[in-house]
């Protein structure tokens, strides 16, 4: 096989955002049994993308963030209704997450199963590093919404009994996924090792970064701790930085730091690559600023307020915030703010004929990108991409090194560590410092009374906001209650003039924020975990007694 089509062909296993009508479907398990297969590296490679291709994509990502509080859309979506607490165990989002994250561990079982038919091969021991990868992976899913999940090592036919098993109880799940992540790592290369052939093949940091996430997630302090460490003396992930603070936070999401082109992006240790060349594209920035409807995604009033003014919160009267227009909003905010939400005065695409963004738009006209918060996004937008229809080239990144530096910090001090000055300087503030941002100084906390773990917590929104955690890192803090409130969007009283006719009938909270949704619920008792599918339950009954709340 010549070297480009190789290329083109790894590039497809990357780019794919979702599992049927591509790349894999050109390799067929029965195809992958063939006894004359198993033979060469090509051969590994190929069997090894398609277990690579369940990589989340956009879809599964950036999508999630309709289960939060970050994003609204007016529209109907499966995940705003699972999110907004009222739905029933037959939403098919929730058995398209079951079958098709199971649908890639068999994948990687399969892999397991035959790699080391390739007996000449002495890179093989590497592949299979991938497909542990992959498989503890989606496991992490599996755990983290559902639980108990049946742990299934080998590759199921109709008629074995593992495919009617109970479930595996999470706490000996949680252990063996990081153990997993632990045995890939020991046979993954380096980030630093990798051919630019390579580029999208999970690395050692890669199951370090996913360890740290998940031992986070589920209270593993140590573990979350060391896992990030163990990324950042590595030494090859660092913050990307183009050298002007105003814009090297907004340009990481642009094609312009796309990692297959700009090497100067060494942030993303996972990442999901899109190629018009390969015919494998998405719709996020089109979808963000959309000329003539409704924005898909518009940030929330509670987006909104997490920046900082001033370097402190905007509820305290130091920090000086003021509201009174559109405008005002984004004065002495974070500068991150302006680099995720569309500022007045901005280049934008959501107007055809004005290059330069103005004001809000409510109305229904089909002239240009109506919001339905007063809000847009600038986060994720290639502006070119606006006007041709899902051609979206924009890596997705599942993993960055500023994640891990946030991993990092909330560990140390949800484990109790005596946090430091220096313990910040080379996390938090490495964060800020690159968009020029005020620092974050213990004493200066102290000072106003703040509590470090909700500034924390507050940074990782912020840095994270429409990569899709903040629903998890929601469940994972206890606060489902903040899934359960109305969703609000702009002050009334700051909407244009030309636009309050559109607005003047929507009812406002006690701040004046216009309401968008009610309704919304959320239960201690059943909602920090999802039900097992219902489907599922039908097809084995094994599965039974369903989560709490479930039943």
């Amino acid at each position: 096989m010549k070297t480009k089509y190789l290329a083109i062909l790894l590039c497809a296993a990357f780019v794919l955002p979702g599992c049927n009508d591509s790349f894999l479907d050109r390799i067929p398990l029965d195809e992958l049994t063939d006894e004359t297969y198993w033979e060469t590296e090509e051969h590994l490679i190929l069997a090894s993308n398609a277990c690579v291709n369940y990589l989340r994509g956009k879809s599964r990502s950036v999508d999630m963030e309709f289960l939060g509080d970050n994003v609204f859309r007016e529209r109907s979506s499966e995940y705003k209704t699972l999110g907004s607490g009222n739905f029933t165990s037959d939403l098919s989002v929730i058995n398209s997450e079951w079958t098709t994250d199971y649908d890639g561990i068999r994948r990687c079982n399969h892999f397991l199963e035959n790699y080391e038919r390739a007996q000449k091969v002495s890179a093989s021991v590497r592949y299979a590093g991938e497909a542990i990868f992959i498989r503890a992976y989606l496991y992490s899913y599996l755990v983290n919404c559902f639980g108990d999940v049946p742990r299934v090592t080998n590759t199921i036919d109709v008629g074995d009994d593992e495919l009617y098993g109970s479930r595996t109880d999470k706490e000996t799940m949680i252990e063996w996924i990081l153990d997993e992540f632990d045995r890939a790592a020991v046979v993954l290369p380096y980030a630093k090792d990798l051919k630019d052939s390579e580029l999208g093949r999970p690395t050692k940091e890669a199951a370090w970064a996913f360890s740290s996430r998940f031992a986070l997630y589920h209270e593993r302090w140590d573990k979350a701790v060391s896992s990030a460490e163990e990324v950042m003396t590595a030494g090859f992930h660092k913050l990307y930085d183009n050298g002007n603070p105003e814009t090297t936070y907004n340009e990481l999401f642009t094609l312009a730091a796309n990692p297959v082109t700009n090497k100067n992006n060494r942030e993303f240790i996972v990442t999901r690559l899109y190629s018009e060349e390969a015919n494998q594209t998405h719709n996020l920035s089109r979808e963000l600023q959309v000329p003539n409807e409704e924005a898909r995604y518009a940030p929330t009033r509670s987006l909104m307020d997490a920046y900082l003014c001033n370097g402190l919160p905007i509820t305290l009267p130091a920090s000086r915030y003021r509201e009174n227009t559109h405008e005002a909003i984004f004065n002495n905010r974070d500068p991150r703010m302006a680099q995720t939400i569309l500022k007045p005065g901005a280049k934008w695409c959501g107007y055809p004929g004005k290059t330069t963004y103005e004001q809000p738009k409510f109305s229904n006209s089909a002239t240009s990108c109506r919001t339905t918060t007063g809000w847009y996004f600038t986060k994720f937008v290639e502006l070119s991409a606006i006007s041709r229809y899902n051609k979206d080239q924009n890596a997705i990144p599942l993993m960055r090194y500023a994640e891990v530096l946030l991993n990092w910090i909330e560990a140390k001090e949800m484990r109790g560590d005596a946090i430091t000055q220096p313990d910040i300087d080379k996390s938090i503030n490495l964060l800020r410092d690159r968009v020029g941002a005020d620092k974050m100084v213990l004493t200066k906390l102290n000072a106003y009374g703040l509590n470090l773990r909700d500034e924390i917590r507050r940074e990782r929104r912020v840095e994270l906001a429409l990569e899709g955690e903040r629903y998890f890192d929601l469940l994972r803090w206890k606060q489902g209650d903040l899934l359960a409130k109305d969703v609000t969007g702009m002050r009334k009283s700051t909407v244009p003039p030309s636009e309050y006719v559109y607005v003047e009938d929507i009812p406002t909270d006690d701040k004046g924020n216009l309401i968008l949704m009610t309704g919304r619920t959320f239960s201690d008792m059943k909602n920090y975990l999802w039900p097992i599918p219902f489907t599922q339950t039908q097809r084995n009954p094994n599965l039974l007694p369903n989560n709490p709340g479930w039943e």
